[in-house]
């Protein structure tokens, strides 16, 4: 073979070579150094989950609502007035984790920290199903399993150790659908995002953003949507039967009164005699936020009926349905006042205070999740700010928009007494969309338009 080159450029390629073999050896050298380190802290992580669920273990903190969590799965199917006001999901996996374990210590431990350890890597399979690189990915992973309240939580009975996981799946299963498409990938998907919700209604706006905008980009056939309809009502019948035959209304994500009523009063504590079957109950409930200063150490700030010693008593029957519920609720007068500054400490609480029952132990992690509290306000800002930047110059996004939605409903409603605690699911959905925003999707996933939709 013969080369025709003058001796001067010959030099340079021979000269050329080495050296960008040098650069790219450099630089994937460092990147496998970088996801050696990632591997390494989520392997940390996942170990601390597990120790700190058997270190502090889930069956020694059964009082107020982890106590009433665990009863309701402990007697699930039944569970009278007080199963039938909360969502059911949890209530089954407590009931699966009762007899699966036999109630045993160790095990109840041991599950709760699997439980927690696998949480961070549905986030991750979101990731790298919405496009994100593998890397960018495995530092989400790491940040959601290292963020303290995201593994503090792990050693109470709340519905919110399942609620993390279902989202996760949920904005997984999302992802792959937009991805792929198929009537089998949107049933998977509405059928995730039901669970969630049946876990915890709070999650319904995300869960009604994400599905709308699946049925905008990929148009589900006629025959899909009429299937995912018969099984979502498959999936509400049972508790909706369950409260309509023990609290005479059907609420197939729990009693919403409750929370409307005690928010909208003002009070500190809400008596319920409640008239049903088979035995009449009397009941008291408050919100955690009565008890502390969401602003400590730098103010000592509270919301106002913190100061007052208020109480209110409500007398319901079943035999009425609703009625009574509504009927409490319409009696409260509300100015515009009172609404506004309801409102106003609601987003104070929500952006600034402990979550609840974390920040009652004075163990080494409820600690840090105290503390490590602060760091949600400005990314909070910050996500929203960048976001509304995209929105601004017309770069439209499932993830950002999805987020930004939540955000915006999470912080500034004025249905329920906000709690820290209230801010859960929308702290991974935080780190996602921040890992987006500094790293991106690839190209090659990015949405297709309508126009490109499987039909």
């Amino acid at each position: 073979m013969r080369y025709d080159l003058p001796p001067f450029h010959f030099g340079v390629v021979m000269n050329a070579a080495p050296t960008q073999l040098s650069l790219e050896a450099t630089q994937n050298r460092r990147i496998s150094i970088v996801g050696a380190i990632s591997v390494v802290l989520i392997v940390a992580a996942s170990c601390l989950r597990i120790f700190i669920c058997l270190q502090h273990n889930p069956m020694d903190y059964l009082w107020s609502d982890p106590l009433r969590h665990w009863f309701n799965g402990h007697r699930f199917p039944r569970g009278g007035y007080s199963g039938a006001a909360d969502p059911i999901l949890y209530q089954i996996y407590i009931s699966a984790l009762s007899h699966l374990t036999r109630d045993n210590r160790f095990l109840v431990g041991l599950m709760s920290g699997l439980l927690s350890a696998f949480m961070p890597w549905t986030y991750y399979r979101a990731a790298r199903s919405f496009g994100l690189q593998k890397f960018p990915s495995l530092w989400l992973w790491v940040l959601i399993a290292w963020t303290p309240s995201l593994f503090t939580i792990y050693h109470y009975i709340m519905m919110e150790t399942l609620l993390l996981v279902m989202e996760g799946a949920a904005l997984w299963m999302t992802a792959r659908y937009l991805h792929k498409g198929g009537t089998e990938a949107f049933l998977v998907s509405v059928f995730f995002w039901t669970l969630a919700c049946l876990t915890k209604p709070t999650i319904i706006p995300l869960a009604g953003v994400c599905l709308l905008w699946s049925f905008w980009k990929k148009r589900p056939s006629v025959r899909a949507v009429i299937t995912a309809a018969v099984m979502v009502i498959i999936l509400l019948a049972p508790q909706a039967i369950r409260s309509k035959l023990e609290l005479g209304f059907i609420a197939p994500f729990g009693n919403p009164w409750l929370t409307k009523i005690q928010h909208r009063s003002g009070v500190r504590i809400i008596y319920v005699q409640f008239h049903g079957h088979p035995n009449d109950i009397n009941m008291w409930y408050s919100s955690p936020v009565c008890y502390i200063r969401p602003l400590w150490p730098f103010s000592s700030w509270t919301i106002e009926r913190t100061l007052e010693n208020s109480n209110l008593t409500i007398t319901v029957s079943a035999d009425h349905g609703d009625r009574d519920w509504k009927d409490a609720y319409a009696a409260l007068n509300v100015g515009a006042d009172k609404w506004l500054r309801q409102w106003k400490e609601n987003i104070i609480v929500m952006l600034f205070a402990p979550s609840w029952p974390e920040h009652d132990s004075q163990q080494w992690d409820s600690r840090l999740e105290f503390w490590a509290r602060w760091l949600w306000a400005p990314l909070i800002l910050l996500v929203l700010a960048y976001n509304l930047r995209d929105i601004l110059h017309r770069r439209f996004h499932l993830l950002p928009i999805a987020v930004t939605i939540f955000t915006l409903f999470i912080v500034l409603q004025n249905v329920a007494t906000a709690e820290g605690r209230y801010r859960k699911p929308l702290e991974p959905l935080l780190w996602l969309n921040a890992v987006w925003l500094i790293s991106g999707p690839r190209k090659s996933t990015q949405e297709p338009s309508p126009g490109t939709a499987n039909l």
